[in-house]
């Protein structure tokens, strides 16, 4: 009985070590391999990836761009006179942005500046959802839980659920993140991006779960109080939604609330209306990301002093305060409904 229970220990040891072996060798998610990423057909935990990389390198960029993966298509390298690292990842929250920025002081990464980009996702994503997601649960969860961390990326059916895409994308040389700009930069798209989206199947792109307004304001005023204490600039603005995704937001998400409440704590770059931007397919990749493209007409508005008068009439590069927040969403509720009367 004893060599009986000898042997199965020693053969669930070895499947045990088995599953962790492959789980780190192979590793979908890069988790395991946060300093050298490989492209492998998956995208990697970014939230997790670039927390580990910031805090590994805390002098090398000066400030930052958090939001979801929307912000990705904006390329920090043109914001003149900063060191900025754009921090996009899939389904970005103000919450999580709170976590990171206070790991960040914590750790000694004291940015000049913090730049977030928000719109109606901002609210209408379940927090408890991404926790459990291999490649949305956030940095802080993982650090703080060695049970989750193993639970979600050491498991022999993941790994094997994974080997197709992986194979895939080795067999085919399919480039599915550039390695150099994930650490440089950060950002995800590049210029010319080809949309292959069929517009005739077009959906908004809006979040899970009912409206949380109120706790995303009170995460995004708690980041304006440490960075007021902190001797930090903080930037806020929209992101420019597709104007699907735009008038769902308003008609069914309460976005223009958001909007308002947003202002009472700081003001912000607003980019989300119905705009000749925003009306056109030609400048999105579907009906949740910009191109990069327009990324460059924000940062020529947020940090190069630039104005695009017919686009600022249609509410897009409008610096919006706690003054004309009312009739600057007035203007908007009225663009809506002419748009839903069409």
């Amino acid at each position: 009985m004893k060599k009986f229970l000898l042997k199965i220990s020693v053969f669930a040891l070895y499947v045990v070590l088995v599953e962790v072996v492959l789980s780190v060798w192979i590793d979908p998610f890069n988790v395991f391999h946060t300093e050298h990423i490989r492209s492998n057909g998956i995208e990697p935990n970014k939230h997790y990836i670039k927390m580990k990389y910031i805090l590994a390198n805390p002098d090398k960029f000066d400030s930052f761009i958090f939001g979801s993966s929307r912000v990705g298509s904006i390329h920090n390298e043109k914001i003149p006179g900063e060191k900025c690292y754009n921090m996009t990842y899939s389904a970005g929250l103000p919450g999580w942005h709170l976590l990171n920025l206070k790991t960040f002081l914590e750790n000694g990464v004291h940015p000049q500046k913090i730049y977030i980009g928000l719109d109606s996702l901002s609210y209408t994503w379940s927090y408890e959802d991404q926790t459990n997601e291999p490649m949305r649960c956030p940095y802080e969860y993982l650090r703080d839980d060695y049970l989750r961390f193993a639970r979600l990326y050491i498991d022999i059916g993941m790994v094997r659920s994974s080997l197709e895409t992986i194979i895939e994308a080795w067999r085919k040389n399919t480039e599915t993140i550039n390695v150099k700009v994930f650490y440089d930069y950060g950002w995800n798209h590049s210029y010319g991006a080809d949309s292959k989206f069929d517009w005739s199947e077009a959906n908004p792109s809006i979040g899970k779960e009912s409206a949380d307004i109120e706790s995303a304001l009170e995460y995004v005023c708690e980041i304006d109080n440490i960075c007021r204490a902190n001797d930090i600039e903080l930037v806020l603005f929209t992101n420019p939604m597709h104007k699907i995704t735009y008038v769902a937001s308003v008609k069914d998400c309460n976005y223009l609330e958001f909007l308002e409440g947003l202002a009472e704590i700081s003001s912000f770059w607003n980019f989300s209306s119905l705009n000749d931007v925003t009306m056109s397919n030609d400048y999105y990749l579907e009906t949740s990301h910009y191109k990069a493209e327009v990324g460059d007409l924000m940062i020529d508005v947020m940090c190069n002093g630039k104005s695009y008068p017919a686009l600022q009439q249609q509410g897009f590069g409008v610096k919006v305060t706690r003054e004309n927040v009312k009739e600057f969403v007035a203007m908007l509720r009225s663009q809506a409904e002419d748009f839903r009367t069409e």
